[in-house]
């Protein structure tokens, strides 16, 4: 096997040193030519160490928060070649992200090196074909992103009081004690709150609050 695949050369990429190590040295192992490619997570400019051209690259990251998965489709950008993306996110729109901007194949991180070798070489001479529900993965991550993108602006539309109101509310905080807090009236609390119900298109007062919620889990690690 390493006779056969002396020729092939694959650049791994990972925001996880040890574990890029560990798949390193089992993919020359099994009898590839490994180039390893790093960079700092949230960054969007690897730091490449040697200078080969790579027939195929395998990318590993848990693509757990916004900025992790900027920074792999950055680090997917610096090389025109097939790649193959292993990581823990769920089969889902992140899934969907990677294969937007050009993965042959996603991977789970529980997958064997087996499969992760043989995703490598089906990738390599370009017989690695998408999944068969990529489209729907594609279309889940457009939907996401447009989602993430209407929340970020409604958000930005509130003023930094009301935007203070908001948070308060998501904490927990009733209208009453935040009058107290901002020593003003409950009444012009609530007319806060209704301005903010207004700019997020909401009817309520939870609903503001979990709009706000699920723009911090996007922004959050994935991970629960």
């Amino acid at each position: 096997m390493a006779t056969e695949l002396a020729h092939l050369r694959v650049a791994v990429a990972s925001d996880q040193s040890l574990v890029c190590e560990a798949v390193r040295a089992a993919l020359t192992e099994r009898g590839w030519s490994v180039t390893v490619m790093r960079w700092v997570p949230d960054v969007p400019q690897p730091r490449q160490s040697g200078g080969r051209r790579a027939d195929v690259a395998l990318m590993i990251s848990d693509l757990d928060r916004w900025g992790r998965l900027r920074s792999a489709v950055a680090v997917m950008g610096t090389m025109r070649v097939p790649w193959v993306v292993l990581t823990s996110a769920e089969r889902g729109p992140l899934w969907g992200a990677v294969l937007e901007h050009g993965a042959r194949a996603v991977l789970s991180s529980d997958a064997s090196l087996s499969a992760v070798h043989e995703a490598l070489l089906g990738a390599a001479d370009r017989s690695l074909q998408p999944p068969a529900d990529a489209a729907e993965l594609r279309a889940a991550w457009r939907r996401l992103h447009e989602e993430r993108q209407a929340l970020q602006e409604r958000v930005r539309s509130l003023t930094p009081r009301e935007r203070e109101v908001l948070r308060l509310l998501y904490d927990g905080d009733s209208v009453a004690r935040i009058a107290v807090m901002f020593d003003v009236s409950p009444t012009t609390v609530r007319s806060q709150v209704k301005a903010v119900l207004r700019k997020l298109d909401v009817n309520s007062q939870l609903a503001a609050v979990a709009a706000f919620g699920h723009l911090l889990e996007l922004d959050a690690p994935v991970r629960s």
